[in-house]
C-alpha cells in the first residue's frame, strides 16, 4: 500500500471553529434550498442549487482536511436515494451528488497532502501492477468500434475503476485505532434509520397497506419497487421489494447486506467486554432482520454465508473476544431468520426450497449458459460500457444490447467477457484473487483479537460480493461499489494497526 508518514500527534490542529461554521452553514442552506424548491414545485432547480452549495462547501472543506469529505460520504450513503426519489425522472445530477460532493474532493485533497508531503507512494498492499493492467484495458476498450458512442465508453470508464483509489485513499484514512473504531460506529449507528425505514415497510406490506408504501415515493415509486413487484413463492408467501431510503430496491438489499458484516465488526470488534455491548449486537441482529425482509431472495444465501465464513476466519486467526460462542452468533441470525420466514407468511423449509432452486437456475442459466453466449459473440470484448446498466444516459438499450440478442446480461462476471474479452476475464479474476489472498496472508498474521474480528468481517464482505458477482451486478451499483474498495484498503489497515501496535 502507499507508504504515507502520517504527521506526528501534536502536529495535528484541531478543526478551526470558523471552517465548522462555514460546513455547517452550507450544509444548511443546501437543506434549505432544496426544501423550498421541493415546496414550491420546483425540485430539480431546488436540488441544483444545493448540489451547487454543497460541492463548494465540499471542494473547501477536501483541500483542508481530505477525510472531511469521506466522512460525509459515509452519512450520506444511508440517504443517497432520497435525493434521486425527489428530482425523479430528472436523476441524472442526483445519481452524480456523492461523486462530486465527496468522493472528488476527497480525492482533490489526498492529492494534495501527497505532493506537499513530496512523499514517493509505494504501492504494496493491493495488486497495483494487475490494476494498472487493468486500467490499461478498460481504457482502451473505451475505443471500441462497437461501442454506440464515446460517451458510453467514458460511463464505462468511469464505473470500472472511479472508486478502486479508495482501496488506497482509504487506507490512509484510518490513522489509529481509534479512527477505526470511529468509522465503525458512524456507518452502524447511520445505518439503523434506514433498515428500521424498511422494516417499517415491510410489516405494511404484509399488513396489506401497499399504497401507503408507495404514496411517499410518487412518480418514483415504480421505479424504486422494481414495478410494483410482488413476489409470490411457490411455497406460500410473498416477497415485495423494499426500497426504504434508496432509489431502488436492489440498492437497499445491497446496503443493508454491507451492514451485517460492518455491524459485526463494530459489535465484537470495538464493544466486545464493554456495557455498549448489547447495543452492538442489536443493531447487528437489526440488520439481518432488514436484509431477510428486503424482498431479496438472494439475502437467504447472502446473510448466512457471510456470517459463516466471517466466524471461520475469526477462529483460524487469534482467539475471537469476548465471551459469546460461535454458535450463538451462528444460532442468533438463524432465529431472525425463522422469525423472518414467519413473518412472510412462508415456512423455512418452503423458503429454502425455493432458495435452492433459484440459485441452481441463478448458476446454470444466469452465468455458465449466459457465459457460453457471450463468449461465443465475442473474445475480445465489445467496449467498456456495452452490458452498463449505467449506459442508458447515453445510448438505446437496442444500441447497446444488440450485439448480444437485445437483453442485458444480469451476471457481472459475463458482463466482464462482453465489455473487455476473456482477457478481461482473467485479468479480473487475478485481480480479485490477489486481493483476497494478500487479505487471508494478512488476516492471519493480526495477534489482537479485537482486529482479527474486524479483519474477518471486512474479508468475508470482499469474498462473498466476488461469489455474488457470478449471478449478480452489485459491484456496479451503490453502494456496493463504493464499499467494496474502501474496505479493502480498511482491511489492509487494519493488519498495519496490529504490526504497528506489536511494536510499540
Amino acid at each position: 500500500m502507499a507508504r504515507l508518514t502520517e504527521p506526528a500527534p501534536a502536529a495535528v490542529a484541531p478543526r478551526p471553529l470558523a471552517r465548522n461554521a462555514f460546513l455547517v452553514a452550507a450544509g444548511v442552506a443546501a437543506l434549505a434550498a432544496l426544501a423550498v424548491a421541493t415546496a414550491t414545485g420546483r425540485p430539480v432547480v431546488g436540488a441544483g442549487v444545493a448540489g451547487c452549495i454543497a460541492m463548494s462547501a465540499a471542494v473547501v472543506g477536501g483541500l483542508v482536511d481530505w477525510r472531511a469529505p469521506l466522512y460525509g460520504l459515509l452519512l450520506y450513503l444511508p440517504v443517497s436515494g432520497i435525493p434521486i426519489l425527489a428530482t425523479y425522472p430528472h436523476t441524472g445530477a442526483a445519481v452524480l451528488l456523492k461523486d462530486f460532493v465527496f468522493v472528488l474532493p476527497a480525492y482533490l485533497g489526498f492529492a494534495l497532502e501527497v505532493l506537499r508531503r513530496r512523499v514517493r507512494l509505494r504501492l504494496t498492499a493491493a495488486p497495483a501492477a494487475l490494476l494498472t493492467m487493468l486500467t490499461l484495458l478498460v481504457c482502451l476498450q473505451a475505443l471500441n468500434p462497437a461501442l454506440p458512442n464515446r460517451l458510453v465508453g467514458a460511463i464505462g470508464i468511469k464505473i470500472w475503476l472511479f472508486y478502486v483509489p479508495l482501496a488506497y485513499v482509504g487506507y490512509h484514512f484510518i490513522r489509529d485505532r481509534r479512527d477505526l473504531s470511529r468509522v465503525l460506529l458512524l456507518i452502524s449507528v447511520t445505518a439503523v434509520l434506514p433498515a428500521v425505514i424498511g422494516i417499517v415497510e415491510a410489516a405494511l406490506f404484509r399488513a396489506g397497506h401497499a399504497a401507503t408504501v408507495y404514496r411517499p415515493y410518487g412518480n418514483a415509486a415504480a421505479a424504486a419497487t422494481g414495478v410494483f413487484t410482488e413476489l409470490r413463492l411457490p411455497s406460500g408467501g410473498v416477497l415485495h421489494r423494499v426500497p426504504s431510503t434508496f432509489s431502488s430496491w436492489t440498492q437497499y438489499f445491497a446496503f443493508v447486506f454491507s451492514m451485517v458484516p460492518v455491524t459485526y465488526a463494530w459489535w465484537r470488534g470495538s464493544l466486545a467486554g464493554r456495557r455498549a455491548g448489547i447495543l452492538g449486537a442489536a443493531v447487528w441482529l437489526l440488520m439481518v432482520a432488514a436484509t431477510f425482509t428486503s424482498g431479496a431472495r438472494v439475502a437467504f444465501i447472502a446473510v448466512p454465508l457471510v456470517l459463516a465464513v466471517t466466524v471461520v476466519l475469526e477462529h483460524v486467526g487469534s482467539r475471537a473476544p469476548g465471551a459469546v460462542r460461535s454458535y450463538v452468533r451462528i444460532l442468533a441470525p438463524l432465529g431472525v431468520l425463522v422469525l423472518a420466514a414467519s413473518f412472510l407468511g412462508v415456512t423455512a423449509a418452503g423458503l429454502a426450497g425455493n432458495v435452492a432452486w433459484k440459485t441452481q437456475h441463478e448458476f446454470t442459466h444466469t452465468f455458465v449458459h449466459r457465459l457460453h453466449q457471450a463468449v461465443d459473440v465475442t473474445w475480445l470484448g465489445l467496449g467498456s460500457g456495452i452490458d452498463t446498466i449505467a449506459s442508458r444516459y447515453a445510448a438505446a438499450p437496442e444500441q447497446l444490447f444488440a450485439a448480444f440478442g437485445g437483453i442485458w446480461y444480469e451476471s457481472w462476471f459475463v458482463k466482464v467477457v462482453l465489455e473487455l474479452g476473456v482477457p478481461g476475464l482473467v485479468l479480473v479474476l487475478a485481480v480479485f484473487s490477489a486481493l483476497l489472498f494478500r487479505g487471508v496472508r494478512r488476516h492471519l498474521t493480526i495477534r489482537d483479537p479485537h482486529l482479527t474480528t474486524i479483519s474477518a468481517a471486512l474479508l468475508a464482505f470482499l469474498f462473498v460480493n466476488v461469489l455474488l458477482a457470478i449471478s449478480k451486478p452489485y459491484l456496479d451499483n451503490d453502494p456496493i461499489n463504493v464499499y467494496f474498495w474502501l474496505f479493502a484498503g480498511w482491511l489492509a489497515k487494519t493488519a498495519a494497526l496490529d504490526r504497528a501496535e506489536a511494536l510499540t
